[in-house]
C-alpha cells in the first residue's frame, strides 16, 4: 500500500512538474510578419504564380528556421499580401532567389579586457532577393523587377535564448520593411505598365 501510495505521489509531482515546463507564461508567442495593413498592388494581369520557393539550407551558418518567423516565411507572406491579380490574361510570376539567415561568430577579446567585458558574440545577417516578371502573352509584353535587401545586428554573449529570439524576430521585420518599401519602388518604376493601381 505504501508503495503504491508513493507511485502516486511521484506520478502526480511528474504531472505537474511536465505542466510548469510547457506552461505558455514561459513560452513567447510570435506574430506571424504579414503585410495586410499596406494596400495591394494591382496588376492587370489574371494571375499570380509564386515559383518553387527558394530553399534555405538547415546545415550551420543558417539559422532562419530556428527564427520565430523564418525570413522565408515572411517573404511568400509579402508576394501573397502585397500582390493582387484584378485582369483577364496574363500573369506575373514571382521568384523568391534568396530568403536566409545566416550566423556568423565574431573575434573575442582576449586577456583583462575579454574577461571582464560582455563582448558581441554573433553577428546575424538576413538577406531578401526576390524578382517579379509580369507577362502579358498580346503583344507581347515583359517587364520584371528585382530586388535584393540585406540587414544584420550583434548580440551580447550573455544574450539569453528569449533575447536572441527577440533579436531575430526584430531583425526579420526590419529587413522586410526595407525590402517593401525597395521592391514597392522598383515595382512603380518598371513594373508601373502593369499595374492598375
Amino acid at each position: 500500500m505504501r508503495r503504491f501510495r508513493l507511485i502516486l505521489i511521484l506520478a502526480s509531482q511528474g504531472l505537474w512538474l511536465a505542466s510548469c515546463a510547457t506552461s505558455p507564461q514561459e513560452t513567447a508567442s510570435w506574430p506571424d510578419i504579414t503585410f495586410t495593413s499596406s494596400p495591394a498592388l494591382e496588376f492587370d494581369v489574371a494571375e499570380i504564380k509564386i515559383a518553387t520557393p527558394y530553399r534555405e539550407p538547415i546545415e550551420p551558418p543558417h539559422v532562419g528556421e530556428q527564427f520565430p518567423v523564418s525570413p522565408s516565411r515572411a517573404a511568400r507572406n509579402w508576394a501573397e499580401d502585397r500582390l493582387r491579380a484584378v485582369g483577364r490574361r496574363g500573369s506575373v510570376i514571382v521568384t523568391i532567389e534568396q530568403s536566409s539567415a545566416v550566423e556568423e561568430p565574431l573575434e573575442q577579446k582576449g586577456g583583462l579586457t575579454g574577461l571582464v567585458t560582455k563582448q558581441q558574440s554573433e553577428r546575424y545577417t538576413v538577406v531578401i532577393a526576390m524578382k517579379i516578371e509580369a507577362l502579358d502573352p498580346v503583344g507581347p509584353r515583359v517587364a520584371s523587377a528585382t530586388t535584393r535587401t540585406k540587414k544584420s545586428v550583434t548580440v551580447r554573449e550573455d544574450a539569453t535564448l528569449d533575447e536572441r529570439e527577440q533579436t531575430w524576430y526584430q531583425l526579420t521585420q526590419d529587413t522586410m520593411a526595407a525590402f517593401d518599401s525597395a521592391m514597392e519602388g522598383q515595382i512603380r518604376k518598371t513594373l508601373a505598365g502593369f499595374l492598375v493601381r
